[in-house]
């Protein structure tokens, strides 16, 4: 009775074994899937992050090259009033050799109206050209911050592939330790019961002779 209660209970202990081996196959195949899907979502959306990023810096670039233009053009701008306001000086120069017509006069004032009005301008337009100028160095420093992010998302990128792959690797490993556990377990069973079995072969002879 006792021999078969043993053989029962070793029997039972390898199921269990088998079940855990089995089960906890599956769950790590589970673990791994879960894990390597999202791994897929992040690349997706580093991906997706990437590719505006990469937009973004490229329409920050055509806005350097915009304030790089408008930079040129206000001072264009500044240098044609300048040149402006002087050929009107030169001009009521003249004039003034006939002022003593009347009409003369009239236009005479109109240029010196004019004149206020474009050197009032020029004001404007030199504070734009200053606040662009002012500008511009932090708009590049934006720039080349801009124009690395899409290289540094492609590094990001390779890393999460390259776990997925490790990921990938490391369930046959984690699925071979277990497997290799269970068989272990399975074996030392399997030698105790033959210990056992030669226990009991040695005891019955001596149990016969008394």
């Amino acid at each position: 009775m006792a021999m078969l209660r043993s053989r029962f209970m070793t029997w039972l202990a390898a199921v269990l074994i088998a079940g855990s081996v089995v089960a906890g196959w599956i769950a790590i195949g589970r673990l791994a899937s879960a894990t390597q899907r999202g791994l897929a979502r992040t690349q997706q959306s580093l991906m997706s992050a990437r590719d505006l990023a990469a937009e973004t810096a490229s329409s920050a670039t055509e806005l350097q090259r915009l304030v790089g233009v408008l930079g040129e053009g206000l001072g264009n701008t500044g240098a044609a009033l300048v040149a402006t306001r002087k050929v009107s000086q030169s001009v009521r120069g003249l004039l003034d050799v006939a002022s003593f017509i009347k009409s003369v006069d009239t236009l005479t004032e109109s240029l010196k109206t004019a004149e206020a009005t474009i050197a009032e301008v020029e004001i404007d337009l030199a504070e734009a050209s200053g606040s662009v100028a002012e500008a511009a160095p932090v708009l590049d420093k934006a720039i080349t911050s801009l124009q690395a992010i899409p290289d540094q998302l492609d590094q990001s990128i390779a890393s999460v592939k390259s776990s997925a792959a490790r990921v990938g690797q490391q369930v046959w490993l984690w699925r071979m330790a277990m497997a290799a556990g269970g068989a272990s377990l399975l074996v030392m069973l399997a030698l105790i019961a033959d210990l056992r079995a030669a226990i009991n072969r040695r005891a019955q002879p001596s149990a016969a002779s008394a």
